[in-house]
């Protein structure tokens, strides 16, 4: 069967076609029929066109060609026993390698499992040691503050002694000069007792006074040792809360690895278990 169609070069024809003149016919094989294009041969005709000659095969009826059917192979009890035989060592091997996998696993766990304890137990015993250096600290350096205060306090009371001894010492020395005065003077010994009296009662009122001043200096110097040993008791209070609890967190978080573990290990236990 030949084809003939005509290839136009450009976007319009040079002429226009008028209408007496007829249009190229393409021939189309016919329907129902089965071509199988052997060659195509193509040929140029005119100038600005190209005819192609397609050249078809014969129809051909033959049917397709079913395959034979393969008839199953008989095995004998030997052979049915040998494969028996393999898939179950191939089981058993199975087996054998899930429960190694198992066990190392189990192994690997219980490793991690103690360097987590000993890794606890070096932190709390690490804590516990560094609160009780601490607190040994603490009270050592409450101690020697104390110390230092109740030196300070001695101190000053052995001033304050000294003081009274040497005013006491005063005060005689200034009663025995008047007695010998009062021995040496008798003419002027009215006047000369008003006027040791009047010293003598305003030296009294001015030891009274730093006396006085004294007792009250040791009392507020009590109040702030007081108030000072008070606060520096709730701060130890508040320090020993603070470790407890951070202790008490560790825990909590020392039980949820635990129960995770646990968790783990029944898992791998009802692993086990499904597959024996």
């Amino acid at each position: 069967m030949t084809v003939f169609c005509g290839n136009v070069l450009g976007r319009y024809h040079k002429k226009p076609i008028k209408k007496g003149q007829k249009k190229p016919m393409c021939k189309q094989p016919k329907k129902g029929r089965k071509y199988v294009c052997t060659e195509i041969r193509c040929e140029e005709k005119s100038r600005g066109g190209m005819s192609y000659e397609v050249i078809l095969a014969e129809p051909s009826a033959d049917k397709p060609h079913l395959p034979t059917p393969i008839s199953p192979k008989s095995m004998t009890a030997e052979e049915i026993a040998q494969k028996l035989q393999q898939a179950e060592e191939r089981r058993k091997s199975m087996e054998a390698s899930r429960l190694a996998t198992v066990g190392e696993r189990k192994s690997r766990l219980e490793e991690a499992s103690r360097k987590r304890e000993e890794t606890n137990a070096a932190f709390i015993s690490a804590t516990q040691a560094a609160l009780e250096d601490k607190l040994d600290a603490t009270s050592s350096n409450r101690e020697a503050y104390l110390n230092g205060l109740r030196s300070k306090i001695t101190n000053h009371l052995n001033n304050v002694d000294n003081v009274r001894k040497q005013l006491d010492a005063q005060t005689n020395d200034l009663r025995q000069t008047i007695k010998d005065k009062l021995l040496s003077a008798e003419e002027n010994r009215t006047e000369s007792m008003r006027k040791m009296l009047l010293k003598l009662k305003g030296h009294e009122e001015y030891a009274q006074k730093v006396r006085l001043g004294h007792e009250d200096a040791i009392c507020k110097l009590k109040k702030r040792i007081q108030s000072k040993l008070v606060l520096a008791s709730a701060n130890r209070d508040t320090e020993l809360m603070k470790k407890l609890e951070t202790l008490r967190k560790h825990d909590r978080r020392a039980e949820l690895v635990r129960a995770k573990k646990d968790c783990l290990m029944a898992e791998v236990k009802n692993d086990t278990a499904s597959s024996g």
